[in-house]
């Protein structure tokens, strides 16, 4: 595996591969003011302080396929924790804040990045909050969401925004679940379908996604969760192992 394709892979970074979306329970109600439908959003969005899966990630790129078994942690605010595996564990990523650090076993390699030199591998503005929105099934980017335009469809609320070139997109299913988000500017198109939501302790939270970043080498993964847990003790161990090679990603 390429060193930036084991990198996206394990970041859950992001794209626009269509799923078949979930089926609303009941039809939108065209009469909400966009006021409104956002705190209805608000209100449907998932509250947690640790959650957990536990299940599948498929990374497409280049034309080939590679599947991984993945454990995923979050604390919110605090770090991502995610460890992939192969029958034998294969690499761990952890995201905080300031940094992103991951190490691979096969190679002994390790790297550690801000957040503006992500930016320049991916081509698209990132930091910890985007991540962890776009894991919990949240708006991206919250204040484009304020002051999108909203619009119908049968079973869906739309809300549309653009500023300086940049467009963005946020899908609603009729119980206000997030089923699409979509961002796209004139070199990168970015969008994460959530087809598949499981109910835990009263809140929806997001069980599969689909996420692609097409540019120059489109990247889709596929995320499937078997085993979730919410607000439950978490631990996010992370070393670099001795003896490990730092490399670059540019």
């Amino acid at each position: 595996m390429k060193k930036l394709g084991l990198y996206v892979g394990l970041l859950f970074v992001i794209g626009c591969k269509s799923l078949t979306t979930l089926p609303a329970t009941t039809s939108v109600d065209t009469s909400l003011r966009p006021k409104i439908v956002q705190q209805q959003i608000k209100t449907t969005a998932l509250a947690f302080e640790t959650l957990q899966w536990r299940g599948q990630a498929t990374l497409a790129r280049e034309g080939k396929r590679q599947k991984i078994s993945l454990t995923t942690r979050l604390k919110q605010q605090e770090g991502i924790w995610l460890n992939g595996s192969v029958i034998v564990p294969l690499a761990r990523v952890f995201i905080t804040p300031n940094t992103l650090q991951f190490y691979e076993k096969i190679n002994r390699q390790y790297a550690t990045l801000d957040y503006k030199q992500v930016e320049e591998l991916l081509g698209v503005s990132l930091d910890y909050g985007i991540l962890e929105n776009i894991l919990t099934a949240k708006p991206a980017i919250p204040r484009a969401l304020k002051r999108a335009k909203l619009s119908f469809t049968d079973d869906a609320y739309v809300f549309r925004y653009q500023r300086k070139g940049v467009v963005f997109q946020f899908v609603f299913d009729a119980t206000f679940r997030l089923v699409e988000q979509r961002l796209k500017n004139s070199e990168t198109s970015i969008s994460v379908v959530y087809s598949n939501y499981t109910k835990i302790d009263g809140q929806w939270v997001p069980e599969q996604l689909q996420a692609s970043l097409l540019g120059k080498t489109p990247t889709t993964l596929t995320l499937y969760a078997k085993q979730i847990r919410l607000n439950s003790d978490v631990k996010m161990p992370f070393t670099i192992p001795e003896g490990y090679k730092s490399i670059s990603l540019q």
